[in-house]
């Protein structure tokens, strides 16, 4: 018996039909989910294979676009189910070209300074507290001409221990510590009136120049 000689035309009809039955697998994975691009590649021999990833560097290349297949049901049923949605797309509400933008809320809020005072007495003295100033306080013995100057006669005796009226300004609670705590500070009248705390408080963290 003599063995058939292989046929080149048929073997390439087979390749191919087996190639077209993978595609047609392929669509049909592919329409079930989203249209998906696939890559049918082919060799020197005639080797032709279908495959989601791009082919081999050497092989040659073509892109096929393959669409979901179409809806399986009542062509009427389908129509009115695609007519019903694109009323739907077509209804819903679009974002105003005017709508306000919300704003961006900040990382970090400002924090106001703490504030203290910086209370001036009628006979010159100048000292620092964290509460509000009082409205007087007593003389310190020390006779200042300039209030004297000023001190109205006939009105009852004053003398250097009389009380003195005192006015207010408020500073922030930084520049009041710093002229509290000044090297200079010993030479300011009325810097015995300054606002300090002991060294237990400020060990306890209760000094406000802390």
């Amino acid at each position: 018996m003599h063995a058939r000689a292989p046929n080149p035309e048929r073997n390439t009809t087979l390749r191919r039909f087996m190639a077209a039955a993978c595609l047609l697998a392929v669509c049909a994975v592919a329409g079930t989910l989203h249209a998906a691009p696939i890559f049918e590649c082919s060799d020197g021999p005639g080797h032709i294979a279908f495959q989601d990833t791009p082919c081999a560097v050497r092989a040659n290349q073509r892109k096929l676009d393959v669409q979901p297949l179409p809806t399986v049901g009542d062509p009427a049923e389908v129509a009115r189910h695609v007519r019903a949605q694109t009323a739907r797309d077509r209804h819903a509400p679009r974002p105003s070209r005017h709508a306000r933008r919300p704003r961006a809320t900040r990382r970090h809020a400002r924090t106001p300074a703490k504030m203290s005072w910086e209370c001036h007495a009628a006979d010159g003295e100048v000292f620092y507290r964290h509460a509000r100033c009082p409205s007087s306080v007593p003389g310190d013995g020390v006779v200042r001409s300039r209030y004297a100057e000023r001190m109205p006669s006939g009105r009852g005796h004053h003398n250097a221990w009389s009380r003195v009226r005192v006015h207010g300004t408020k500073i922030t609670r930084s520049e009041a510590c710093r002229r509290i705590h000044s090297a200079s500070a010993s030479g300011r009248d009325g810097h015995l009136r300054d606002a300090t705390v002991s060294t237990y408080d400020h060990l306890m963290g209760r000094d406000p120049c802390g």
